[in-house]
């Protein structure tokens, strides 16, 4: 009668067990996806500050190709015509600065976007 407790003890123990290393895996997993859409935002909010700080800003769109992450980006600054303030006046210089990351996860493609407004003359040398 013991021997058959102490068998019943373990297969409960071995049940639970396994519960928890599924659990830690799918948190571990978790971490990595999470860590991964980190730096890829990061790496948007680079890529707008960089062509948003470019002395002379134009119309331009450009691929960067996938690095060692397997993240490729697209990257599109394009002038926005027809732009208000409140007040109703037209702003002139302002362009839309766009980036897309793409990567394969393994399950699938998956994509990111950012994108933000800039003024032309907001990076000039003063002199």
């Amino acid at each position: 009668m013991t021997l058959l407790e102490v068998v019943l003890a373990l297969a409960v123990f071995s049940i639970a067990a396994l519960a928890l290393v599924g659990t830690l895996n799918q948190i571990a997993e978790a971490a990595v996806e999470s860590q991964m859409l980190l730096e890829v935002e990061q790496s948007l909010e680079s890529l707008i500050d960089e062509y948003g700080k470019v002395p002379q800003m134009r119309n331009l769109e450009e691929n960067i190709k996938p690095g060692a992450d397997g993240v490729a980006y697209h990257v599109k600054v394009q002038q926005v015509k027809d732009l208000k303030n409140r007040e109703g006046r037209f702003l002139q210089d302002m362009f839309r600065i766009e980036a897309v990351a793409r990567w394969n996860d393994g399950s699938g493609v998956i994509e990111l976007q950012a994108d933000s407004l800039r003024y032309a003359g907001a990076f000039l040398p003063q002199g």
